[in-house]
């Protein structure tokens, strides 16, 4: 008995020093990332796009309880929350402190800073029209540094990602529906799964504009060697465990919050605004 209780002891101390670690590498990810900054950008769009979702539903209104229930839905703590639990949960933490690494250094803090201000800048429709036209001129004019961008996009598989992220939060959209009587019948599993795959080439499509557009915007001001050293460390096995955990936090938040903005919109939409 003592050796099994002495086994379990041992088998404890070990799990709890690898929360212990993977806590202490989430820590680092956060601070060298700006994390903070990055759910208040996703707070804002969030609120932004389901205040737009009003407007345009006659359903709804863009009501104090609407926008209260938005600001609840993009909660920065909620997002918090279950992303570092996501990420707590990936197997790829652990061997992606390397990479970690690279993001505390200089280049990786100018590289997070960039790519921030980019993120914010495209929120403007305007800008993005400007953006488009350029990625169509260095087609031309530099394809050498789109070969870049385009290499850096494929490494970190930036469209494959995204895409199964978008359709995965659809469908945790319908199923937040689904939630409400009023919608139960209709949503069946069957139609929602359908529903969502149909709208997969034009979310692909809008992936492949949005991360060419990203890059062209955020990395413009690098130079080619440092563009070069961020898609190396991207290839390195810590660059792709970090960037696998990245996804699995984002998408935990983002199916999270089209869950509840589903069942929110069929709340608000008969009138269970409370």
């Amino acid at each position: 008995m003592k050796i099994l209780l002495t086994t379990a002891f041992f088998a404890a101390s070990s799990v709890a020093a690898m929360a212990s670690d993977k806590d202490a590498l989430i820590e680092r990810y956060f601070e060298a990332l700006e994390m903070g900054e990055v759910f208040e950008i996703l707070k804002e769009e969030g609120i932004e796009a389901g205040i737009g979702i009003a407007e345009e539903d006659e359903a709804i209104t863009v009501s104090p309880a609407w926008t209260a229930r938005l600001a609840s839905i993009y909660s920065v703590e909620k997002m918090e929350a279950v992303f570092r639990g996501a990420m707590i949960d990936s197997p790829d933490l652990e061997g992606s402190e390397a990479a970690i690494a690279f993001f505390e250094s200089e280049l990786g803090q100018t590289i997070v800073r960039i790519e921030l201000d980019a993120r914010k800048a495209l929120n403007n429709e305007e800008l993005e029209k400007v953006v488009r036209g350029r990625v169509e001129t260095m087609r031309d004019d530099e394809p050498e540094r789109i070969g870049l961008y385009d290499d850096f996009i494929a490494v970190n598989d930036l469209v494959e990602s995204n895409v199964m992220g978008a359709l995965n939060s659809n469908l945790a959209f319908y199923r937040g529906m689904a939630t409400s009587e009023n919608y139960r019948e209709a949503m069946t599993e069957s139609f929602m799964i359908s529903t969502v795959w149909g709208q997969e080439p034009e979310i692909r499509e809008e992936m492949e504009d949005w991360t060419i557009n990203f890059s062209v915007l955020a990395y413009g001001t690098l130079s080619e060697t440092d563009m070069q050293a961020y898609i190396d460390m991207s290839e390195t096995e810590a660059g792709q465990n970090l960037n696998t955990a990245l996804f699995a936090g984002f998408d935990a938040v983002f199916e999270m919050q089209s869950f509840e903005l589903g069942r929110a919109m069929a709340e608000f939409m008969i009138g269970e605004d409370t």
